[in-house]
């Protein structure tokens, strides 16, 4: 939806919650000396500034990153790498700059992987085709990123992580995220897929989920945080849904997620994740 711009809720729980997992995922699919495409089908800008007026309109990131970033040094070792990618883009101590799933990406891959990002809104496009590449065989493309998808798979590596954030502004998604995604798990069965929602209306989420268990693959695991109760208005909470995930990842994801909990509204928040 060319209308949405990620800057009013970058740092928020939710991109905590996708970018500590993506951290995972990276961070499994690097230890292999093969390289491997990265794809995402909704960058964004690739990285914020939390003091911008879009940031302080909404200050989504005070109870997001914000509030995580205070403990930075207590935190269990499975946020290493996303707090590393943090300091990276920040002054010593500071917390001003908070990157988004391309600059983690660009962070994380290595000069023989390939990563191609799409972006259809023109001012976030701007932004993130400016994205220092850091030696990086990276491609950026102001198309439909699931018109990217079904173009790029198989890809030549033979080894994948496609990474699917779409705002759900436009309704219909939840209908042809599962279909584009069917489409692409057909051509590509063995890559790793990350499929990022947002749980704001149960019906729409049930159609999600829906057509996700029918797209056929049999290693599923969804990851669920909630904020407050699945009754109260707005966006309660997000989930992820990744297609051939790493063995130790729903481990390490438990641990990850009880630790939010006792960031993000402890004593209400809780979360789930089933292998499916």
């Amino acid at each position: 939806m060319l209308s949405y711009q990620h800057g009013y809720h970058a740092g928020n729980f939710a991109d905590v919650v996708k970018h500590t997992t993506l951290s995972r995922l990276l961070h499994y699919l690097t230890q292999k000396d093969k390289p491997l495409l990265y794809l995402e089908t909704h960058s964004g800008r690739g990285a914020y500034d939390l003091k911008n007026a879009h940031s302080l309109k909404t200050a989504e990131f005070k109870e997001g990153i914000e509030a995580l970033w205070a403990q930075k040094n207590q935190l269990p070792d499975v946020f290493s790498l996303y707090i590393k990618a943090i300091k990276q883009i920040n002054a010593p101590d500071t917390l001003r700059y908070y990157p988004g799933s391309p600059q983690l990406a660009i962070d994380a891959l290595r000069s023989i992987d390939r990563l191609f990002f799409s972006e259809l809104h023109p001012q976030e496009f701007d932004h993130l085709s400016q994205l220092l590449k850091l030696g990086k065989r990276v491609f950026y493309s102001d198309n439909d990123g699931l018109y990217n998808l079904a173009a790029q798979l198989p890809p030549m590596e033979r080894r994948g992580l496609i990474f699917i954030d779409p705002s759900y502004e436009i309704k219909s998604e939840y209908r042809d995220i599962p279909i584009a995604l069917k489409k692409a798990y057909d051509r590509f069965a063995t890559g790793v897929y990350c499929i990022w929602y947002p749980l704001v209306d149960n019906k729409l989420h049930q159609q999600l989920l829906r057509g996700l268990t029918q797209i056929g693959a049999t290693n599923n695991l969804k990851v669920e945080f909630y904020m407050s109760s699945r009754e109260k208005p707005g966006m309660t909470g997000c989930g992820l849904w990744i297609i051939n995930p790493p063995y130790l990842l729903a481990d390490e994801l438990k641990v990850a997620l009880q630790a939010l909990r006792n960031v993000f509204n402890p004593g209400v928040s809780s979360y789930l994740i089933e292998s499916i």
